[in-house]
């Protein structure tokens, strides 16, 4: 099995780059319109994070697989909000990040997301996708195969 390329937990990755946003624009402000709109879609953005979040999250409980990335799935989940992502967590996790960065009304943590997609799919998702057809075989190439990474 292939090593994980990350070393940090992926919402701390998520984190550390909304910090390093927040504070170069405090540094050197780039600063965007805010306005009603912008707060309602932020919002909206991290409210629908955490609602995809739980609900993953309680999915997997259920069905009594692990959340973590590094932990052994117990089952194969392709229901729910699998039905949609390969990659609900990270999905909900990337809908947090675009609320806060709405809310910040700043360039920075725009210019930093399509570097924590990057981050995401390489050091975290690709990690898990070849333990998954590991452990699962020809199951998860046919949900692979019928299933997006993101969206």
């Amino acid at each position: 099995m292939r090593k994980a390329f990350y070393i940090i937990p992926p919402p701390v990755l998520y984190a550390a780059f909304l910090l390093l946003a927040w504070g170069l624009s405090y540094l050197w402000p780039l600063p965007l319109t805010s306005n009603p709109w912008t707060l309602f879609f932020g919002w909206g953005a991290i409210d629908a994070g955490m609602v995809l979040m739980l609900w993953t999250a309680w999915l997997m409980l259920w069905r009594k697989t692990t959340l973590n990335p590094y932990g052994k799935p117990q089952q194969l989940l392709t229901e729910g909000p699998f039905r949609a992502t390969r990659n609900p967590i990270y999905v909900a996790d990337t809908l947090l990040y675009i609320g806060i960065a709405l809310l910040m009304a700043d360039v920075w943590p725009w210019l930093f997301l399509p570097v924590v997609i990057v981050a995401m799919t390489v050091g975290v998702i690709r990690h898990e996708e070849s333990m998954l057809v590991e452990h699962f075989g020809d199951d998860y190439r046919r949900y692979m195969s019928k299933v997006r990474r993101w969206l």
